[in-house]
């Protein structure tokens, strides 16, 4: 089973709406949860739209879910990570990010991959969690651990950022 199918699954516990929009580094996870009847997609816009919608909802449904691709798809979400830290709305956001074995690391270079941009730095501020899991089997942990964190205390978003060839990897 791929890493985006068992994302799905997980989603599927927590949430019945996900608000995406599809780009590169996301879409085998929006196709992982396409193929799933107990989770609908909603497809606005722009991603500004999709975290305030996803904010919205968690308001008025207890806990929502944006994704989002690398790079600009994911800075796009960032007014609406903010919105929910501040008001204390607890939101799973979710982007795709560049390959493993493309990221810059430790190098002194501006990026090595396409629309490589380091969301986890940037949202860290406004956000209880923000991860970005570098094994297969770190996803589901990270997740559990940031839907906990989202709830728990005083609520607000958490942020996980998966790179592309986790998603598409195979476990279990």
């Amino acid at each position: 089973m791929k890493v985006a199918d068992l994302v799905a699954e997980f989603l599927a516990q927590h949430i019945k709406h996900v608000f995406t929009v599809s780009g590169g580094a996301d879409l085998h996870l929006i196709h992982a949860i396409w193929k799933r009847n107990d989770i609908k997609i909603i497809c606005p816009q722009n991603e500004q739209s999709a975290s305030f919608q996803a904010d919205t909802y968690a308001r008025l449904a207890g806990f929502g879910c944006a994704l989002a691709t690398s790079g600009p798809g994911a800075t796009n979400l960032i007014t609406g990570i903010a919105t929910s830290y501040y008001d204390s709305v607890p939101v799973l956001y979710l982007t795709g990010q560049q390959v493993r074995d493309r990221l810059k690391g430790d190098t002194k270079v501006r990026q090595i991959g396409f629309q490589e941009t380091p969301i986890i730095d940037i949202v860290y501020p406004v956000t209880k969690y923000a991860y970005m899991p570098m094994r297969a089997e770190d996803v589901i942990p990270a997740l559990t651990n940031a839907v906990m964190i989202a709830k728990q205390g005083r609520p607000g978003p958490v942020l996980i950022d998966i790179p592309d060839d986790l998603q598409r990897a195979q476990i279990g």
